[in-house]
């Protein structure tokens, strides 16, 4: 495996993790499992962050 498709694959994970926190944000859950499963499962993650329901910010 060549240096450049690692750091290229890094790069990707880290973009869908960073959109995936962002997405995670929005929906009142914590950034760190939107990041976990965009860096993990890539665009499968983005997708069951989207589907997943929005929680109620306590009150």
């Amino acid at each position: 495996m060549s240096d450049s498709f690692f750091y290229f694959s890094m790069a990707i994970g880290v973009g869908l993790g960073a959109w995936g926190a962002y997405l995670s944000e929005q929906k009142n859950r914590s950034r760190q499992l939107g990041f976990l499963l965009g860096f993990f499962f890539g665009i499968i993650g983005i997708l069951i962050i989207i589907l997943l329901i929005q929680k109620k910010p306590n009150s």
